[in-house]
């Protein structure tokens, strides 16, 4: 029997760390806690997390987005591999734009609500699994070969995005019903990410 995957939850709010850790332990995962950037760091010096849940306004700036925007790039930079769900109580659009760029892979606005919390986790668990397949099938090195460089971790993650949802659209015969299913995103999202990366849909016989 496997281990559970283990998720790293970074907020200072212990209240709101309880209650997603009960959400997603009740799912399986196994959760580690963090209440600050330094501890957040201090974490990965003992477990490579797979996935992370990062409030972004702690203290000493809890009424911005600078420390949670901090640990996004540390872990942008030194583990690369690791998905970030953002969550935030800040200005929604705002944030997100900024989150999204520096490369978190989703974002949630407080208040969150469970169910949303644990399909963002789960979605970031296929995505995490599926990379890690194609690394093993393909090499890191074959993976990052498109990369431009000075461009960071952004490219190596749409290489794997585009390639595990052309796998899945071939698998389901570009089935976006079933495709969405199995990505758990909503069937306009999967429209979305067909056009972003212009794929089109094959002639069956």
């Amino acid at each position: 029997m496997s281990e559970p995957l283990k998720v790293l939850l970074v907020d200072d709010d212990p209240a709101l760390r309880g209650m997603v850790a009960f959400a997603l332990e009740a799912e399986g995962y196994d959760v580690d806690e963090a209440e600050s950037q330094q501890s957040a760091k201090e974490a990965f010096e003992n477990y490579e997390y797979p996935i992370v849940v990062l409030d972004m306004g702690m203290p000493p700036n809890e009424h911005t987005t600078k420390e949670g925007v901090d640990v996004l790039n540390w872990i942008g930079i030194y583990h690369p591999m690791t998905l970030v769900i953002v969550l935030t109580g800040q200005d929604a659009k705002a944030t997100s734009y900024e989150v999204l760029k520096e490369g978190a892979f989703d974002f949630l606005e407080k208040p969150i609500s469970e169910s949303a919390l644990v399909l963002a986790v789960k979605r970031a668990v296929l995505f995490y699994e599926q990379n890690q397949k194609l690394r093993a099938d393909e090499g890191i090195q074959k993976m990052q070969i498109n990369a431009p460089m000075g461009e960071g971790v952004k490219p190596v993650r749409n290489q794997a995005e585009e390639k595990m949802l052309r796998q899945i659209l071939a698998d389901t015969n570009f089935n976006v019903h079933e495709s969405a299913r199995r990505l758990g995103l909503k069937r306009e999202n999967v429209y979305y990410l067909i056009k972003k990366y212009n794929i089109e849909r094959p002639e069956y016989e």
